[in-house]
């Protein structure tokens, strides 16, 4: 996932402000992911917080930064691109349900919460990468779209 993630900021950096603070918090939540899903011992319930906070600002961010304005890029656009977002936004839509789900069980988890959380981690580290990639493509998309209309390869 790291690898992919240095690959979409080399492609998009500076492109655009919220793209920008996106990928930034995309960046910043999966570094937190990596340092819990990797650490030996069961974080404490305020590093479990910290992290179910970032979750939610950047899927928040998602919806209402990039989300909004894909959907007006893609309103301008026509044939393959549209059809693109429209397959993909309800299964952005899905994920985001299961993250807000990782974040109410785990922001104020009791012990016996916890010991499931190896397993939560772990599927929600897919959850991460499968929205990464999802979003990428409709990012790319959008680029597309940007580049037809103003006349500039892409």
């Amino acid at each position: 996932m790291l690898r992919k993630m240095e690959q979409t900021k080399a492609q998009l950096a500076g492109k655009h402000h919220a793209l920008d603070a996106f990928i930034n918090a995309r960046q910043n939540l999966l570094v937190e992911y990596i340092r819990l899903s990797t650490n030996k011992t069961l974080p404490t319930q305020a590093e479990l917080e910290e992290f179910c906070g970032q979750l939610i600002d950047y899927v928040s961010a998602g919806h209402f930064e990039i989300y909004d304005y894909v959907v007006t890029a893609y309103e301008a656009a026509q044939g393959n691109a549209r059809l693109l977002a429209e397959r993909i936004y309800p299964r952005i839509k899905q994920n985001t349900d299961e993250a807000l789900n990782f974040h109410d069980k785990y922001t104020q988890a009791d012990e016996d919460t916890l010991l499931e959380l190896d397993q939560e981690l772990s599927h929600l580290g897919e959850l991460l990468e499968e929205r990464f990639e999802l979003e990428d493509r409709l990012v790319s998309a959008i680029d597309l779209v940007d580049h037809l209309d103003t006349g500039h390869p892409a």
